[in-house]
């Protein structure tokens, strides 16, 4: 069970991703699972121990963050109004849960309060991601009024969370002003950088196709790895770098909110496949032979990182698998960029391995609500591991599809 004292130390980065986008569950969601799953933190246990300063293991308390967004929806539906987390927080525990028997107010300033703020970034100078998506709506609306192109680039620090752990939040801000510096330097006037969350960056190309913003993606990917290998503290190089995706309108998806997902969805393909490069998302991702799994001749299940086989939630239903990724239905919430762990075996019980992989995909099923559907990249761990999936694919007695 995590402490006050451990809890305190992440308090302005845990609070910071409320700020992001109050409104955006499933953003939130993702974003905690991103930091549990690169720092190792607990991390809904410590942002519950914050707000409440109430104790939970974390398989508890993530629990407990889901039921209180349910309950934040239902109240919203009730009373026609949106309800803020803080108010959703303190109600379940007070009138759902019946944890808390003398409620204290919580003494943060979340973004759900309804004052207008300010669109511009405070560290980097860029615009925030509120104005950012601001912007991509009324491009998208001119886009598609005049048949013109339009692209969105997703980028991400690699590994920027250990160079700010080895030099300090002082040095990590400096790279981040940096960083947003080197991409106004590459865009024209008529483009917008915007940093979206921690080290994470946007951008909106207009009248930009495919191969026009995948050119722009590399020249900034060049520019970036060029000024940090002569970049050094203490005479060492930072070797900083970045990954970005790219999607296109409408082809990829017609709405603003969906286009920023899918760039970053292609971010994450990228990362996946190593970093320092650019991914460009497709909807059909036919590279590798894909095995049909209706057959139930391979038993499959998923587990996050750290867990083990039997501590699952929700029910999963493999669709597909290939030797580079697998591809399931599922009523529980994968967060883009998450770690899981594969375990397979034949159903004679003769041939089991084990994969570990990253979300890449995550889409809600037309006309089944709650129910999504999971695309899965394995990381594979070394250079034979592929053709040993394959060979174990073979003799589970899958066919190809």
């Amino acid at each position: 069970m995590i402490s006050l004292e451990e809890a305190t130390r992440y308090k302005e980065e845990l609070v910071g991703i409320l700020q992001e986008d109050a409104h955006n569950e499933e953003r939130i969601l993702r974003r905690l699972d991103q930091i549990r799953t690169q720092s190792g933190i607990q991390v809904y246990a410590a942002l519950l121990l914050i707000l409440t300063g109430l104790a939970f293991e974390e398989s508890e308390a993530r629990r407990h963050w889901e039921s209180i967004l349910q309950h934040r929806r239902a109240l919203t539906q009730k009373l026609q109004r949106d309800v803020g987390l803080r108010v959703a927080v303190l109600d379940y525990f007070v009138n759902v849960n019946r944890q808390l028997t003398n409620p204290r107010l919580i003494d943060l300033e979340l973004a759900d309060r309804q004052e207008a703020s300010s669109p511009v970034d405070p560290l980097t100078g860029l615009w925030n991601a509120r104005q950012f998506l601001s912007a991509l709506q009324k491009e998208t609306r001119r886009a598609k009024r005049y048949g013109l192109d339009l692209c969105v680039l997703y980028l991400d620090v690699d590994n920027f969370r250990e160079i700010n752990e080895r030099h300090g939040d002082l040095v990590g801000d400096i790279l981040l002003r940096e960083v947003a510096i080197l991409l106004k330097n590459k865009i024209r006037d008529i483009d917008m950088a915007a940093r979206l969350a921690g080290e994470e960056f946007g951008l909106i190309l207009p009248e930009t196709d495919r191969m026009g913003a995948y050119l722009v993606a590399e020249r900034i990917r060049r520019e970036m790895e060029r000024h940090f290998m002569r970049r050094d503290i203490d005479g060492r190089p930072i070797a900083m770098t970045v990954t970005i995706g790219l999607a296109q309108y409408p082809e990829d998806a017609a709405l603003a909110d969906h286009m920023v997902r899918r760039s970053e969805e292609a971010m994450h393909q990228a990362k996946a496949r190593g970093a320092n490069t650019v991914g460009v998302f497709y909807r059909e991702r036919r590279n590798f032979i894909r095995y049909d799994l209706d057959g139930n001749q391979v038993r499959i299940r998923v587990v996050a990182a750290g867990q083990t086989p039997g501590e699952e939630r929700g029910a999963s239903q493999p669709r597909n698998i290939s030797s580079s990724g697998l591809l399931f239905e599922s009523d529980e919430i994968y967060g883009i960029g998450a770690e899981v762990m594969i375990h397979c075996e034949d159903s004679r019980g003769q041939a089991r391995i084990t994969l570990k992989g990253r979300v890449v995909r995550v889409e809600e099923l037309e006309g089944q609500p709650g129910k999504h559907e999971v695309g899965i990249a394995f990381l594979l761990e070394w250079e034979h591991q592929e053709s040993q999936v394959t060979d174990f694919l073979r003799r589970g007695g899958l066919s190809a599809g």
